[in-house]
Formats: C-alpha cells, structure tokens, sequence
C-alpha cells in the first residue's frame, strides 16, 4: 500500500510538471504575439494593448511588437499615459525604422497631446521627404496654427499635390474659403427685414422676422392713423416693431457668423478626415 501511494504521487508530480511546461508554452513570445495580434485584429485595443506591453517587459526589444503597440494606442485613442509607456518602453530607439516613426508620429497627431515636441521631431527626421512635409502639414493643422498650415502647404505644393492630393486640396479649400458677409447681411436687414438671415440660408427665420417687423409697424400706423400720438396701440406695437427691427439687424449678423463657422467646420473635418485615411 506504502509503495502504491508513492508511485501514485510520482505519476502525479510528472503531470503537474507536464502542465507546468504547457503553460509555459502557452505563454511563450511567439504565443503570446498571435495572441495580442488576435486582440488588436478584433479590436480589443485595450486588452492588445497590455499584452503588448507585456511582450516588451519580458522579451528584448522588437520593432513589429512596438509598431503594433503605438497603432493599438492610436485605434483605441488611449492618450493618457501612453507616450509615458512608450518612452519607458524604448521605443524611440527604433525610429530610424519608418514604420514605428510613422506609428508613433500617427499617434501624436490623433492625441495631439501627452508627446513632446522633441521626440516629435526625432521620429519625423528618418522619414523620406514626401513623408516629413506630410506630418509637419499635421502638425499645423491639428494645432490650429492655420498660417503656418497655408503657407507650408503652399510651399510644399509640389510634394503634396502629387502624394496627398485629398489632403492638399482640402487645405486648400479651407484657405479660400470666403464665406457670407456679416455686415452685408445687416445691411441687407436693415432694407428688408429678414433678408440677412435669407441671405445666410435661414428662410424660416427670415419670414417671421419679417413677419414680426411688418405687421407690429402696420398695427403702429393704424393705431397712429385713428387716435395720432394719443394712441396706446401704436406706441406698443410701434416699440415692439422697432424691437424686432434692431433684433433682426443684430441676428442677421450673428446668422451670417453662424453659417460661415458651420460651413468652415465642414471643411476642417473633410481635410482631418483625408489626413486620417493617410494613417
């Protein structure tokens, strides 16, 4: 009996050891990067994301693992402490490599936060030309320096235009984008009540302004033309008619403004769109 529980023991220490070594190889790099690809590839970005990080805490470091880390940061849009993973991570030692420099660069523009500057910079450095005025043209855009945005992609029209001609002719759009005149459309109102706002695309709210002014007018005069400067009626709707004429002035300026930051609005998502779909 004593010597049949050892053997049991000792079948059973082998499985246990057996077990032991299957799970190590479970968890192996090579496993453990079909896994983390698996998670990135059905877009569980944050879960991805920590096995990544994982592979490069156990493993020396590899270019593919941490291309595929800083693109898992981008298409989970996980700002918050990643550049801070990144740099302790060393993946800036392998900027010289076009793929993690354009991931990482990819990643700053779509945060636009969190980076610094010079690491920034040493990314965009290794990268061809074509490629450098491309994310420099990002850099002005989603930092909103729109002077430096025109006059760079003028600049650079050439390399631009012929490699991201969405995005150039985009830029371009937004550059000469005019727009409706919000003193044009107060002068017009204040000829025709509710015309500025017609003239900005408002045509409900221009034809109750109009509306409003013309008929409290109408009642002033007809208060005025039975009683004269006695009549109650026609100071009201007289006041209430000026009210509404100096309120329709001062709205069809606002409608103006209104329209031109939606209509430019429309242009900046096309081009941040066109810059996107370069990722």
């Amino acid at each position: 009996m004593i010597l049949s529980g050892k053997i049991q023991l000792f079948f059973l220490c082998l499985l246990l050891l057996g077990n032991a070594g299957h799970a190590q190889n479970l968890f192996n790099t090579e496993n453990s990067k079909k896994f983390a690809n698996y998670l990135l590839n059905t877009r569980q970005y944050n879960l991805a994301a920590i096995e990544y990080e994982r592979i490069l805490n156990i493993s020396p470091p590899d270019a593919e693992i941490t291309s595929n880390l800083i693109k898992t940061y981008r298409l989970g849009k996980i700002c918050e402490g990643s550049f801070q993973n990144i740099k302790l991570l060393g993946a800036e030692n392998f900027f010289s490599n076009d793929t993690v420099a354009s991931e990482f660069l990819n990643l700053s523009l779509t945060c636009n936060c969190c980076y610094q500057k010079s690491d920034f910079e040493k990314a965009i450095f290794s990268l061809p030309e074509t490629k450098q005025a491309f994310y420099r043209l990002g850099y002005y855009f989603f930092n909103h320096k729109e002077d430096s945005l025109f006059t760079f992609s003028k600049n650079n029209q050439n390399l631009l235009s012929a490699s991201y001609p969405s995005v150039f002719n985009n830029i371009g759009a937004m550059e000469n984008y005019k727009g409706k005149s919000p003193a044009l459309a107060m002068a017009l109102s204040a000829i025709v009540p509710g015309s500025g706002k017609a003239y900005s695309g408002l045509w409900g709210d221009a034809l109750m302004s109009f509306i409003f002014v013309s008929s409290n007018a109408w009642l002033s005069y007809r208060g005025f033309n039975k009683k004269g400067t006695k009549s109650a009626s026609g100071w009201i709707f007289g006041g209430l008619s000026a009210g509404f004429y100096i309120g329709n002035i001062w709205g069809s300026g606002k409608a103006a403004r209104t329209y031109n930051q939606i209509e430019y609005d429309k242009l900046y998502h096309e081009a941040q769109n066109s810059i996107y779909n370069h990722f």
